[in-house]
C-alpha cells in the first residue's frame, strides 16, 4: 500500500461515516465518539510505529488497519443501538464485511489485502489466533495497543464531562454501584486476560483497563505512553469511589509493579 492509497482509504472512511450524519450534518453523540476514537487510534498508532521504528511500508499498512478497525461500529449502533458485541454483532467481523463488501482495498495485492483484513478481524479477540503469520500478528497488536490507549482517554473524558451519565452505553450500560467480580480481580492481579462474560459492574469495566497495564500491551512504546498519561493514577482514584474491596488495590499494585519491571523505575504511574 502506498501513501496515496492510504489517503484514498482515509477519504473513503470519512465518506462512509458521512452517510450516518443527520440532514443537518450532525452525528449521534455515540457515533461522534466512535469517529473521534478512530482518529485518535490512528494518532496513537503513528506514535507507536515511530517509537518501534517500523519500516515505511509496514507503517502505511498499520495506519490502514487503525482507520478500519472500528468501521463496523457505525452500522452496529444504527441497527442495534448498542456497542456490546454480545448483544448485537462482532464489530470486527462487521468491519471486515463493510470494507470487503465495499471494495475498499481492491487496489491492493491479494496478500496485503488479506493481511489487513485479518488484523482488523482479530483486533478485538481475547487472544490472537495462533494461525496468524508474524506480519499480520504485528499489525493486530499495533491496533490493539493503540485502541487501548485511546479507550483510556475515552473513559476519562466520559467520567469528567458527564458523558458516562448521559450515555451509559459507553460502559456497556453496566450498573454503577455493583461490586467487582472476584474472577475479574483474580485475572487482573495475575496478569491474565479477562473474559467479558465475567463483567457485571462498572468496577469490572475499569479493572479490565487496569489489567491492560499488567501485561496487556505488546509494545513498549504503548506502555510508556500509558505511563506518561498517568492512566493508572486516574483508574486507581476512580475505583476508590466505586469499591472498597481490597482486591482492587492489589490489582493496581500489580499493574504498577509491571510498569516498573518493564519500563524501569521513575516516572509517575
Amino acid at each position: 500500500m502506498t501513501r496515496d492509497q492510504l489517503d484514498a482509504l482515509t477519504r473513503r472512511f470519512h465518506g462512509y461515516v458521512d452517510g450516518y450524519r443527520e440532514p443537518d450534518g450532525t452525528l449521534h453523540e455515540m457515533l461522534r465518539l466512535k469517529l473521534e476514537h478512530t482518529c485518535r487510534v490512528v494518532d496513537d498508532a503513528r506514535l507507536i510505529l515511530a517509537g518501534e521504528a517500523w519500516p515505511e511500508e509496514a507503517c502505511v499498512a498499520g495506519e490502514a488497519c487503525a482507520w478500519l478497525h472500528d468501521v463496523g461500529r457505525f452500522s452496529q449502533f444504527r441497527e442495534f443501538g448498542t456497542f456490546q458485541d454480545a448483544r448485537s454483532v462482532d464489530h470486527a467481523v462487521r468491519s471486515v464485511a463493510v470494507v470487503s463488501g465495499g471494495g475498499w482495498l481492491d487496489g491492493l495485492a491479494a496478500e496485503e489485502r488479506k493481511r489487513v483484513l485479518a488484523a482488523v478481524a482479530a483486533h478485538n479477540k481475547r487472544e490472537l489466533p495462533v494461525s496468524l503469520d508474524a506480519a499480520t500478528a504485528a499489525l493486530a497488536h499495533l491496533v490493539r495497543d493503540a485502541d487501548k490507549l485511546d479507550i483510556f482517554r475515552v473513559m476519562e473524558e466520559a467520567v469528567r464531562d458527564g458523558a458516562l451519565e448521559r450515555n451509559p452505553e459507553i460502559a456497556w450500560g453496566l450498573r454503577l454501584d455493583g461490586p467487582p467480580s472476584p474472577e475479574v480481580m483474580a485475572a487482573v492481579e495475575a496478569g491474565e486476560t479477562v473474559s467479558y462474560g465475567w463483567i457485571r459492574s462498572l468496577s469490572d469495566f475499569i479493572l479490565i483497563q487496569v489489567g491492560w497495564l499488567n501485561g496487556g500491551f505488546q509494545t513498549e512504546t504503548a506502555l510508556r505512553l500509558a505511563r506518561e498519561r498517568r492512566v493508572l493514577a486516574f483508574r486507581e482514584a476512580f475505583l476508590g469511589t466505586l469499591s472498597d474491596d481490597p482486591g482492587v488495590g492489589r490489582c493496581c499494585e500489580a499493574a504498577r509493579r509491571h510498569l516498573r519491571e518493564r519500563l524501569g523505575g521513575g516516572g509517575d504511574e
